[in-house]
């Protein structure tokens, strides 16, 4: 039996009572002993006195939803062995901020949004940091966001059955906490990660290299190991892009553009956001000793072919995003399609460097595409690209809820995968379309509901 009910106050009395309605019985004979009801939410449980009504709603004493950390409101349910569930509590594990009224920085509005979409699809849904989960005693000490009085509250709850991690890597101060509860989490959340790691930039690219369906989409890509690496994948295509092997947001990108013959090349990258430009001579000690420096004695680093991007309007490259979700019946769909616009003199479209984002088939309408059979087409394979790098991924990973695909398309409509966001984002919803984002949150609640079975 699953569905979803509605938890109400059982007023007056200090024990463990609970109402249900008398349709449940059956399904809950196994553990009916001594007119008591086992009852769980995530990993807490207790025994009720159990009254069958003829009422739709649960009702529980003060006492028994303490025990169980339980919220008042809407909430799935459903029975295993006996024993009546409620649930899923998904937490969204995040780093607090000290902006005003944005308590988990530029996340705070995408994580308020969510809530009331989390209470109608019956969801548990809470926020936690870094350190402030008791492990030992089973408790969440976690935040929620009451969305008719406007303000979050402090509160507790059961541990996460699923948890989405929406930090991108361990920043250093936060570094001793997260190492502590990735350790607990992959002991005691029963249903793990919202999505399988699928590795960093070069473990993606190697999955998908070594697949027929997806190896057509990639532009030529090293692991730098050496400062010939990049030097012979510049001599071969006159225009690369250095990244880091793990995600940054656009951040810590370089270009690298051939000129004078080979003899000297242009670097450009961002910084505090402005596009900085450097010109070094080929070859020289000026020019490995800047690559072996920058790319060589740090973090990794990969070099990849440059794209002759479709334009906008002839001048601001474009590259395009597409979101890939699982619904509630583990099905892939598209959820948006996006065409992300350089901006003013960046090196990448990259909304925290400057782009912008516009729906991708009016970019393309604009922008050499405007046949629509033509258009249509090239959308329909742009899909196909998306769904076939999710599949092989999620083959190689086992189970995803969702990835941010990033194609460049050149004016011709040939397509190349630039990269994989494994957390992607939903600012860029916000510039397009609402109603998709709405779309996009709510489909993050089905795909946890099927994966923790409710």
């Amino acid at each position: 039996m699953k569905g979803i009910c509605e938890i109400q106050n059982w007023p007056g009395s200090d024990e463990f009572v609970v109402t249900l309605p008398g349709e449940w019985q059956p399904h809950l004979a196994a553990s009916k002993q001594h007119d008591k009801v086992l009852l769980r939410a995530g990993n807490r449980k207790a025994a009720a006195h159990v009254v069958y009504t003829d009422e739709e709603e649960v009702q529980m004493t003060q006492a028994l939803r303490k025990e169980l950390c339980l919220p008042l409101g809407r909430i799935a349910m459903k029975t295993v062995d006996g024993e009546l569930c409620f649930g899923p509590f998904l937490g969204l594990y995040a780093l607090p901020a000290k902006t005003p009224g944005k308590p988990f920085g530029e996340l705070t509005s995408v994580f308020q949004d969510m809530m009331p979409l989390a209470q109608q699809a019956g969801v548990a849904l809470y926020v936690f940091v870094p350190g402030e989960i008791n492990w030992s005693d089973g408790v969440a000490h976690c935040y929620v966001y009451k969305t008719r009085e406007k303000h979050w509250v402090r509160t507790k709850r059961p541990l996460p059955d699923l948890v989405m991690p929406k930090i991108m890597g361990q920043p250093p101060q936060w570094r001793d906490r997260m190492r502590q509860d990735l350790w607990q989490m992959q002991r005691k959340v029963p249903y793990g990660h919202f999505s399988n790691a699928t590795g960093h930039k070069w473990d993606v690219h190697r999955t998908l290299e070594a697949s027929e369906a997806t190896r057509r989409y990639l532009p030529e890509t090293r692991f730098v190991k050496t400062p010939q690496d990049i030097d012979e994948l510049l001599e071969r295509h006159r225009n690369i892009y250095v990244k880091p092997s793990y995600g940054t947001q656009g951040k810590s990108i370089y270009r690298l553009t051939m000129q004078e013959q080979g003899r000297g090349v242009r670097v450009q990258y961002t910084q505090n956001g402005r596009t900085m430009t450097r010109r070094l001579q080929r070859p020289g000690k000026g020019w490995s000793g800047f690559l072996q420096k920058r790319f060589c004695a740090g973090r990794s680093y990969l070099a990849q072919q440059g794209i002759d991007l479709l334009a906008d309007r002839g001048v601001r490259p474009v590259d395009f995003r597409w979101l890939m979700q699982k619904d509630g019946q583990n099905s892939w769909h598209v959820t948006a399609r996006i065409a992300r616009v350089a901006g003013s003199g960046s090196i990448t479209t990259n909304l925290h460097t400057g782009g912008r984002a516009v729906l991708a088939d009016d970019l393309l309408r604009e922008n050499g595409f405007g046949d629509s059979a033509v258009r249509s087409r090239l959308l329909s394979q742009l899909d196909e690209a998306a769904e076939h790098i999710c599949r092989v991924l999620e083959a190689k990973a086992g189970k995803i809820g969702e990835l941010g695909i990033d194609f460049g398309v050149t004016a011709e409509g040939k397509i190349y995968l630039i990269e994989v966001n494994p957390r992607p984002g939903r600012q860029m919803l916000k510039q397009t379309s609402l109603e998709v984002r709405a779309l996009s949150l709510l489909r993050n609640l089905e795909y946890a509901k099927y994966t923790t079975g409710f």
